[in-house]
């Protein structure tokens, strides 16, 4: 039963969050700004708003403010409900429903603490160097699988379990350090290959044809290679520093006995066969990455890949339905899907479009300086990511808007697509990114703590900054600017 306090607590932090939303709509029904938004638009905003009040405050699980935020967009806004919960027919949200189930077969079967045992022997058992190791998988995996949620919900679980291998505490700066790791790892390579995510043949398909055209994967690559190389080793040496331990020494077997719930078994050891589970889990692993791999070849969607290795996994006997439904979290499907689903409840309301198109203005102005115009675009790309959860979205609609204003300018389409492609992705709070949310709930939330990790965010974003400004120099000498 909850104190009295506690009721207290909850009620004022319901209140807060209504007045924050009651604000924001009154605020832009008085600065006159139906004329451009409808009334259920500014609704809309209203709605968000004390939602993420109610998040970051933690009244309610994080699913139900979500299911309240849902229906207030279908009774308060006029928003079809079809559009409101669209997310739950997309690719990415059955993608999660996969992955989570693949995930929980590796660790249930064995598999997972083995992969990570293994990972444990090639890199010096240190928190240094298991920071770099994860780095380096995800740089060298990025090409080579263009899903970025297919990605994190492989590697994250893996993260994990070298975490609980050495020892460290769940969502402690250790564990929290090596999941930024991965997940960083992940997202670097993206805006320096095009191959690393849909992202960017979605970026060079907004470029007019002739723009295009001067950006084959290699030129692309070398012109963001000042970029890549900076921010690669200024997110390592981020990372160490920030959650690295102060001594470590060399972890052994005898130190691989964590206190978390997620210690190696037996079966993992290195010393001991795999078993017939963890071989028949090994395999339709296999032939799923293999599948990711080749996407480009057979055009099979990853979702559709990823929900035939549940299927597998369920009829070869690695788990069965009653473990499988007990092991999902579907509290957490139930969120993210919600949360994608602004996308198109802020696209069939218009507000996407006026938010970019009330700010093209101010990019005119700061162009006479490229520095100051590099700096606009990604504050802007940050600020507005919290209304545009989309990322795909976000650029489509940007690029729209600026690429007759860049041309105009003299400047390159494709430095203002490779400056927002590089600042896209924050993940100050959870429903901003799709990608962090597959990172994140492929551990089930029990890795990184939401805290640090959003804290890092900033430092990351200003990592992936400087490097672009440093970056302005060679884009001169091409005549990109």
């Amino acid at each position: 039963m909850c104190s009295n306090g506690t009721v207290i607590k909850k009620a004022l932090t319901a209140g807060l969050g209504i007045a924050v939303g009651a604000v924001v709509f009154a605020c832009g029904s008085c600065l006159g700004l139906m004329g451009d938004l409808s009334l259920q638009a500014i609704g809309a905003l209203g709605v968000l708003s004390c939602c993420i009040v109610w998040w970051i405050a933690g009244l309610f699980p994080e699913f139900v403010t979500a299911l309240i935020m849902a229906a207030a967009f279908v009774v308060g806004c006029q928003v079809p409900t079809e559009t409101v919960f669209s997310a739950f027919a997309s690719s990415t949200w059955w993608l999660l429903v996969a992955a989570f189930a693949l995930g929980f077969g590796m660790q249930k079967s064995g598999l997972m603490a083995r992969m990570a045992s293994a990972v444990l022997r090639i890199f010096p058992n240190t928190f240094n160097m298991q920071a770099a190791g994860l780095i380096a998988t995800g740089t060298l995996v990025g090409p080579f699988i263009p899903s970025l949620s297919a990605k994190a919900t492989m590697l994250a679980p893996l993260s994990m379990g070298i975490s609980d291998s050495l020892g460290y505490e769940r969502k402690g700066p250790q564990a929290t350090g090596l999941f930024l790791a991965m997940f960083t790892g992940i997202r670097t390579v993206g805006p320096a290959v095009i191959s690393s995510s849909i992202i960017g043949y979605g970026l060079l398909a907004a470029l007019p044809a002739d723009v295009a055209a001067q950006f084959p994967m290699a030129n692309w690559f070398l012109c963001m290679l000042p970029w890549f190389v900076f921010v690669m080793v200024a997110n390592y040496v981020a990372i160490v520093l920030m959650f690295g331990p102060r001594k470590e020494k060399a972890a052994t077997a005898d130190d691989h006995a964590s206190p978390t719930p997620a210690k190696p078994s037996r079966k993992a050891a290195p010393s001991t066969p795999m078993t017939s589970v963890e071989k028949r889990m090994a395999a339709i692993m296999g032939i799923c990455v293999l599948l990711w791999v080749t996407e480009p070849l057979h055009a099979v969607p990853s979702h559709i890949v990823a929900i035939a290795a549940m299927v597998a996994m369920l009829v070869f006997g690695v788990v069965d339905a009653k473990q499988l439904r007990q092991g999902i979290a579907w509290d957490s499907l139930i969120f993210i899907g919600c949360v994608l689903g602004l996308a198109d409840v802020f696209a069939a309301l218009g507000i996407d479009r006026w938010i970019i198109g009330s700010c093209t203005p101010a990019f005119a102005a700061l162009a006479q300086n490229p520095y100051l115009f590099v700096m606009g675009i990604c504050v802007a790309t940050i600020a507005l990511r919290f209304v545009i959860v989309s990322e795909m979205a976000y650029i489509n609609i940007f690029m729209a808007f600026m690429v007759p204003l860049a041309l105009a300018l003299g400047i390159s389409p494709w430095v203002i697509g490779v400056c927002v492609y590089a600042v896209v992705n924050p993940w100050f709070v959870l429903y901003q990114n799709p990608i962090y949310l597959s990172a994140y709930y492929a551990t089930e939330g029990k890795m990184a703590k939401q805290s640090s990790s959003a804290a890092y965010c900033t430092v990351y974003l200003a990592i992936c900054i400087a490097g672009l400004l440093i970056s302005v120099p060679l884009w001169q000498s091409m005549g990109l600017m």
